[in-house]
């Protein structure tokens, strides 16, 4: 008689333990940005039945990025804790604006109107400084450990390496920005799919590119091809990098108006 075969038995795999989600930075202090985007305007006036306001509440994570956090709440309020109103002097974003989309992943402020940066020879140690109001003030670099990804839309973020008055808004997850900018807060309200931050986002922006032919729907390819890569190799020889810095640039003035802190 042959020998009987045992049936095969196989060991239960386990269920994968769902993974934690990750852990969300705890908000310390609220501020507002409030914004006005202007359509249309004559030379001497803005039309206000053009213009489009509204306000972006911002949660803070003075915790987790506390000095980038503390340089921002200095440029939200136009002045150093401790000191007078009085006696101090300070940047305030509430006389800058929006400027340029980083597609697809970021808008930019503009530098507030006013700081000017100034580069110290070798002799005097090198490095930056950045004048306001006749006065040097301290807008160096932030250079902190922050552990923040990049993984959502709405989040508030700087570039570490630069100083000055720049900051940028995540418009969808960026994981490409976690190794040269710092997450410092979030949008709070206003980044919801009808928001401000929608409305922001659907401005006209500088591409770089040629319209797409109305026909066709492709690029008036060799000719437009031809002239821009002229143009670059043009502009980079000469140092002029005025044509990339155009790139991006929103179409419509959206102006910050107003900001500040809110009750916790």
């Amino acid at each position: 008689a042959g020998v009987a075969s045992l049936p095969l038995r196989t060991r239960a795999t386990p269920a994968p333990a769902p993974s934690a989600a990750p852990a969300r930075a705890r908000v310390t202090q609220r501020a507002f940005v409030d914004v006005r985007i202007i359509e249309s305007y004559t030379m001497s006036e803005v039309l206000e039945n053009a213009a489009l306001r509204g306000r972006l509440t911002l949660g803070l994570y003075g915790d987790d990025a506390p000095k980038q956090t503390t340089r921002f709440v200095q440029l939200l309020t136009g002045r150093r804790a401790g000191r007078p109103a009085e006696a101090d002097s300070f940047p305030s974003l509430a006389s800058a604006s929006f400027e340029r989309r980083r597609p697809p992943e970021l808008l930019l402020s503009g530098p507030v109107p006013g700081v000017r940066e100034l580069r110290l020879p070798e002799s005097l140690g090198g490095g930056q400084q950045y004048e306001w109001n006749a006065q040097i003030v301290p807008l160096a670099p932030v250079f902190e450990s922050v552990r923040l990804r990049h993984d959502r839309r709405g989040l508030l973020t700087h570039r570490i390496a630069d100083g000055g008055t720049v900051f940028g808004i995540t418009l969808a997850p960026a994981p490409q920005l976690d190794r040269d900018w710092a997450v410092f807060g979030e949008v709070l309200e206003g980044a919801e799919p009808l928001g401000l931050l929608a409305e922001i986002e659907a401005l006209p922006f500088l591409t770089g590119e040629a319209a797409p032919d109305s026909a066709t729907g492709r690029v008036g390819a060799a000719v437009y091809a031809a002239q821009r890569s002229a143009f670059m190799a043009l502009t980079q020889a000469i140092g002029d990098t005025r044509a990339d810095e155009r790139v991006g640039r929103l179409l419509r003035r959206v102006e910050i108006v107003s900001t500040g802190l809110l009750p916790s």
